[in-house]
């Protein structure tokens, strides 16, 4: 009869009820957690890691004069090209590398939490939703979620990054020789005993929450651009091109910074302010906005932009590529990922 199996056909495991209520219920939240410790989620993060740490590498005298220039004064303010000429100048090449073995750290172990967390939480998602694609609302909170996660994780690697590039500019200005790091470690120690352990390692961890917009807005800002490009590629019957990842990540990182630029000097301002002359954010913008006007608060955004945009880009470029290949490896040319869509 119809609907019949043959005899001595294995009777099939029943159905599981998945309706609220039900003993079966619970069953996709327990899968879903799986995803936490999925390969794929460790390949994401470990091509997140990789591409952070090259990029950084490579556009990091970049990072020295964006720095720079947002913690000098108003009259000392210069340039790009001025701020990095004039550190060459005064300090050597080297000084374009100062708090480098702390960057390639905070970029290396930031991103690994970062896109390890996102890529588990959207499969999550996925898998608890029962939904293929993921709505640009539930994307941006994944993105957030994954942001304050990396900034509560990492934000003391980046105050001892950031001290360790200005401490010698500090220095020239008169600054007391007590204060000097002579390394990762000995910043750690010499912040944790002069300013307190959460006061002085996390005192840019306002406005860095503040700040997981930007990279929230930057991978939803991605992926929209990304399903474009590879509609594009599809109808040419081949994949994104290296260079095509370089302009994602460009666009989106350009699009994320002018955004949320503000925020981004006042926790430069907080992570360096050892009297404490700044009570929080708004007081940071207020003082600035006070003293140089509503141009005083995008001080440095030239700089900031070529750093941060060049850097994304290259690093989404390698991203790509290096997690394209790992995939490669692992499941073969016909059992690529396949793309996410976001709607």
């Amino acid at each position: 009869k119809k609907g019949e199996l043959p005899p001595g056909s294995p009777t099939p495991p029943p159905k599981r009820n998945m309706s609220k209520g039900s003993d079966d219920a619970g069953v996709l939240q327990i899968g879903s957690f799986g995803e936490v410790f999925s390969y794929k989620s460790l390949v994401h993060a470990v091509a997140g890691a990789t591409g952070g740490v090259t990029a950084i590498s490579v556009f990091y005298p970049l990072n020295t004069a964006r720095i720079r220039i947002q913690v000098a004064s108003a009259d000392e303010a210069k340039g790009l090209w001025a701020t990095i000429s004039e550190a060459v100048e005064e300090d050597g090449i080297l000084a374009l590398y100062q708090g480098w073995k702390s960057a390639v750290l905070a970029i290396g172990s930031s991103n690994f939490v970062y896109f390890y967390t996102y890529n588990a939480l959207k499969h999550m998602y996925k898998r608890t939703s029962q939904q293929k694609n993921i709505s640009t609302g539930a994307n941006l909170f994944i993105a957030s979620l994954s942001g304050v996660i990396n900034v509560l994780l990492t934000s003391p690697v980046w105050t001892v990054n950031t001290r360790l590039i200005v401490q010698h500019k500090k220095m020239m200005k008169g600054g007391d020789t007590k204060e000097t790091y002579d390394g990762i470690i000995d910043a750690f120690c010499k912040i944790i005993k002069n300013e307190g352990f959460f006061t002085g390692l996390w005192s840019g961890v306002i406005p860095s929450l503040w700040l997981v917009s930007n990279p929230s807005v930057q991978f939803v800002v991605y992926e929209r651009i990304k399903i474009l490009f590879e509609a594009y590629a599809r109808r040419r019957n081949r994949r994104n091109t290296p260079i095509e990842y370089f302009l994602m990540g460009a666009l989106a990182k350009a699009a994320a910074t002018i955004a949320t630029y503000p925020l981004q000097l006042a926790q430069s301002k907080l992570r360096v302010d050892k009297n404490k002359r700044y009570s929080g954010t708004l007081d940071v913008l207020l003082k600035i906005a006070q003293k140089r006007g509503i141009g005083g608060i995008f001080q440095g955004m030239q700089a900031k932009l070529w750093q941060t945009v060049l850097t994304a880009a290259f690093q989404f470029l390698t991203y790509e590529e290096v997690k394209y290949v790992v995939f490669l490896l692992l499941l073969g040319p016909k059992k690529q990922e396949a793309p996410e869509a976001v709607l």
